[in-house]
């Protein structure tokens, strides 16, 4: 009996050293290289030019820092920006950002309706090879002539006349910034 009980712990210690060798068996392996070629990204890029803008008011040439606005004006920003798009399937979206128009104080509710007023009358134009869209956004689109060109971007800016929703008198001795008139360029999802 001794040696069946010895052979039996001879054979279990045998499978459990087996078992616990089982990973360190090798395995054949192979791989090769191929010529798969190479990418280059594209760009997406909007940015100021040298040329300076031109604000004018009712049509008229105004310096913007010492207008007055008030119910019934109509304030123009002509400017043009340098406009990237390459990509062979890229299209991108061209826009006048949320924060241009900003309250001067955050605080003072003049302030904050007149920005409310102004913000909700913008409406941005844009012109240039690859440009396309009646607004209030235009897709870009890359090809010939819309690597780094310039576009003619306007804003224009509308204070409503009339009585609106609230009427224009919380408005009165308001201030806004508009230093920050942003135009954005942004990818368009697939």
């Amino acid at each position: 009996m001794k040696k069946i009980v010895k052979a039996s712990i001879a054979t279990t210690a045998g499978v459990i050293l087996l078992l616990g060798g089982a990973g360190t068996f090798a395995t054949w392996n192979s791989s090769a290289s191929v010529a798969g070629g190479s990418i280059v990204a594209g760009n997406l890029v909007v940015e100021d030019s040298d040329t300076p803008g031109a604000w004018t008011a009712n049509g008229t040439a105004i310096t913007i820092g010492d207008y007055r606005v008030a119910p019934g004006d109509v304030l123009t920003y002509t400017k043009t920006m340098k406009v990237g798009a390459e990509g062979d399937s890229l299209s991108a979206t061209l826009s006048l950002t949320d924060s241009s128009i900003a309250p001067a104080d955050n605080t003072k509710p003049a302030d904050v309706a007149l920005a409310s007023y102004l913000t909700d009358s913008a409406v941005l134009t844009a012109s240039g090879s690859g440009i396309t869209g009646t607004g209030p956004t235009f897709t870009v689109t890359p090809g010939a002539g819309v690597v780094n060109q310039n576009v003619t971007v306007t804003v224009t800016i509308t204070f409503p006349y009339g009585d609106t929703a609230g009427g224009n008198n919380n408005a009165m001795n308001g201030a806004v910034t508009l230093d920050a008139l942003t135009v954005s360029l942004t990818q368009n999802t697939k």
